[in-house]
């Protein structure tokens, strides 16, 4: 959430994917130049279009930001509508949401509008199965609802044993 040479790390592309974007037009010299760059820095280099690239990083990328800003801003309207002060009691759950959201507005303004399509494509899959959640709420249908879960947190696990977690 914070940007600036203060806060690098040695190892801050160590055994992290970098995404190199590949086209038909692509010098192989310089994408060559490139790859052995960031492996040298010690990332993982994955090759792909640049469509592949949005598409997937509107799902696992920009609609979490989106989600952060948006769960943040719906605590904002939330204590203001309740005259509550509830920013004090976020717990786990908002307070990593918060920190998600603290990220560059501009850089993300920037993103959400240049990857519009797969995002708002992304935003309408997060709303159907929001919805789904919420009709299993209501009805309290036990079985989907651990269903989904325990299904959802087989990803976490998947996070870890990949070591994608920091």
């Amino acid at each position: 959430e914070v940007s600036g040479p203060e806060y690098g790390a040695s190892n801050i592309f160590k055994n992290r994917w970098c995404v190199l974007i590949k086209e038909k037009d692509t010098k192989k010299k310089y994408f060559n130049i490139l790859r052995k760059f960031w492996e040298r820095m010690g990332s993982k280099v994955i090759t792909m279009t640049a469509d592949k690239h949005d598409k997937i990083f509107s799902i696992t990328s920009h609609l979490p930001h989106l989600i952060a800003y948006n769960l943040v801003k719906s605590a904002q309207d939330f204590e203001k509508k309740q005259k509550y002060d509830l920013i004090k009691f976020s717990a786990g759950g908002l307070r990593d949401f918060s920190r998600i959201a603290a990220s560059n507005e501009i850089m993300w303004r920037d993103i959400f509008f240049n990857n519009k399509t797969n995002i708002s494509k992304a935003i309408e899959l997060f709303i159907k199965n929001l919805n789904a959640f919420k009709k299993d709420i209501n009805l309290r249908n036990n079985k989907s609802i651990l269903k989904k879960l325990i299904q959802t947190k087989k990803v976490r696990s998947k996070i870890i044993k990949l070591k994608q977690d920091i």
